[in-house]
């Protein structure tokens, strides 16, 4: 979780700033169960990317995806926003770069580096989803590849979420301030010069996915 919730610079001390470095309080008790899943699919569906390929995680909190690309031989780069889940990391994982930054900063330096880009769980956070799709886009190599994951949404379980538990899961208080079923998502995709190519999802049997697995291809350079 947690790369780009908002346009402010990562350690300014604004109110959104601080809201994810106390999400971050304890980044040594966060465990999600869904790792393993998450990383079978990138076995299944990510098998082409060379061994030595450029990977960047865009919200890597504790490091654990970072981990786990560096043991498949990519060259691993890390950023979050939130200082306490990059020093844990860094703690974790001396030998991978991690960086406090957005993406967009990490995209007007290194523009056009990465063959792939990794971000779990972190466009439902966003209130700017174009400028973040177009900051991966920017640091995308011709044909690079995303991998997204985020809540999955389909009628189905919209149905059953309205009939069980509207007020829960559409917290107005709540992180979650963006919600994607796949067409929305797709627009969104395509709309800044990628192509999805795999739809599937984790988490619990379909229909009930609890989040989308998309891996998309850069086909063009983002609109400005």
């Amino acid at each position: 979780m947690s790369n780009h919730e908002a346009q402010v610079k990562p350690g300014t001390g604004s109110a959104i700033d601080r809201y994810y470095e106390d999400y971050w309080q304890a980044p040594e008790d966060y465990h999600d169960p869904t790792a393993p899943q998450r990383q079978a699919l990138w076995r299944r569906h990510l098998a082409a990317l060379p061994s030595d390929a450029a990977v960047l995680d865009v919200g890597c909190g504790d490091g654990g995806f970072c981990a786990f690309f560096k043991s498949l031989g990519y060259d691993v780069r890390c950023i979050d926003i939130s200082r306490r889940a990059v020093d844990y990391a860094r703690r974790r994982h001396p030998d991978i770069s991690f960086d406090v930054r957005l993406i967009e900063d990490e995209a007007a330096e290194h523009a056009t580096t990465y063959d792939c880009v990794f971000s779990s769980e972190v466009i439902e956070h966003l209130f700017d989803v174009g400028g973040y799709l177009q900051a991966i886009n920017r640091a995308l190599k011709p044909g690079g590849l995303l991998v997204l994951t985020t809540p999955y949404h389909g009628l189905i379980k919209n149905l059953t979420i309205d009939l069980f538990n509207y007020a829960g899961h559409y917290d107005p208080l709540g992180q979650h301030i963006r919600f994607f079923d796949r067409k929305s998502l797709g627009r969104c995709l395509t709309r800044f010069g990628f192509e999805p190519t795999v739809w599937t999802g984790y988490g619990r049997p379909w229909p009930l996915w609890k989040s989308f697995f998309v891996v998309s291809r850069k086909v063009r350079e983002a609109e400005e």
